[in-house]
């Protein structure tokens, strides 16, 4: 029994427009897209007349954490809560992303590998989710950032011992600390302040690469972007203090920028504990700066959001595609930040309306090309070749 998708436009996560199609998934991948009118179901077949409705790729968010709550003091909470009640609110915060068209997420640290199981859990179909990419524990150096959920390694055979473990337990892809950050430990962590080396992120690379994985790594300081950059690493989160040898050092290589926007602008208005709010008001200020830098230079940039963080519940996507909107993108690549060019950064075959790709679709009214905010309340989510949603 297919699911057939008909009377519609489809956006396929690529052109720069719809076009008139009937979309066939049969089971969890889509086993056609042909011209308006030439497919004839059968008997058995599930119809849905989309009615001139726009049938495109589910979204995916580049950054969440499953863990936390979006709380002022998320981490204090997960401490509190411990790991069974975590596993609990993190499926529910799976649950509530694919509701609002978010299909994929790809989590960039959890306490206990908890998001690991989540994954899990829903692709043997003990609850119903998006797809979640998980990375568990982050490889990070003692005393680095986010250590409540680090895997702590120092010095390069134990960060390849890291990336080892990760990949054992089940992550689908690796998350690294080059520097400090805004939210995490009010003493002992600075913005710019690098962590692991330059080196040290050179094995994490190479090892992660080896194994099949992406790598993805926390990096706001100067010293810890070109670090990682160079090291290798294919998706730079945060990005926040870039230079123009950096970004050209991006450009050349094909590493991809996640900015995570909204999170800063949100802390900075006092959604988190004040050693916090001071840090983010200084990366806000220098955010804008270097998107532009990137996007002037034409560095890939994709939508992620740290959903779960200080002030950013799950889901958060909406209003980074606000953020990515006024920063300059145009509706279609604002769109192309949360579909096929985040599904490219980290090596998934989501996000495009193909033959063989993943059933995950969004059936929305109006046009999301003009419109890209339609996406995150769609009308209906088809998430592997089963209506969800409607």
């Amino acid at each position: 029994m297919a699911l057939v998708l008909r009377g519609g436009l489809v956006w396929d996560g690529e052109s720069d427009d719809r076009r008139p199609a009937d979309v066939v998934c049969d089971g969890p991948r889509i086993a056609a897209v042909e011209p308006a009118g030439a497919v004839r179901p059968v008997a058995d077949d599930d119809v849905l007349d989309l009615d001139g409705a726009t049938a495109l790729p589910g979204l995916l968010d580049g950054h969440v954490h499953l863990v936390w709550d979006g709380s002022r003091d998320p981490a204090e909470t997960v401490g509190r809560d411990g790991e069974q009640l975590t596993v609990l609110r993190a499926v529910e915060h799976a649950r509530a992303h694919l509701r609002h068209g978010v299909t994929t997420v790809v989590d960039l640290g959890s306490n206990w590998d908890v998001a690991i199981t989540v994954a899990r859990g829903i692709d043997a179909g003990h609850t119903v989710g998006p797809r979640v990419v998980a990375a568990g524990r982050t490889v990070v150096m003692t005393g680095g950032h986010d250590p409540f959920w680090g895997n702590m390694c120092d010095g390069v055979d134990a960060v390849v011992r890291g990336v080892r473990e990760q990949v054992y337990a089940g992550a689908g892809l690796i998350k690294t600390a080059a520097t400090g950050g805004v939210y995490g430990r009010a003493v002992g962590e600075e913005v710019g302040a690098s962590e692991l080396s330059r080196e040290e992120l050179t094995a994490l690379a190479t090892e992660a690469h080896r194994r099949g994985v992406k790598v993805a790594a926390h990096a706001l300081g100067e010293d810890g972007i070109r670090n990682a950059v160079l090291a290798g690493v294919d998706v730079i989160e945060h990005g926040v203090f870039l230079t123009e040898d950096i970004v050209a050092a991006m450009l050349e290589r094909g590493t991809v920028l996640c900015p995570t926007l909204a999170v800063y602008r949100t802390i900075a208005g006092g959604a988190a504990p004040g050693y916090a709010v001071e840090k983010a008001a200084e990366v806000v200020r220098a955010h804008e700066r270097g998107l532009r830098m990137a996007l002037d230079a034409g560095v890939p940039v994709i939508a992620g959001t740290d959903a779960g963080s200080p002030g950013m519940p799950h889901p958060s996507l909406r209003g980074e595609l606000v953020c990515l909107a006024e920063a300059g993108l145009a509706p279609v690549d604002v769109l192309r930040a949360a579909t096929s060019r985040a599904a490219d950064a980290f090596g998934l075959d989501v996000g495009r309306v193909r033959t063989g790709a993943p059933a995950d679709l969004l059936v929305v009214d109006g046009d999301p090309l003009v419109d890209p905010l339609l996406a995150t309340s769609p009308r209906s989510v088809v998430r592997g070749g089963a209506l969800v949603a409607a």
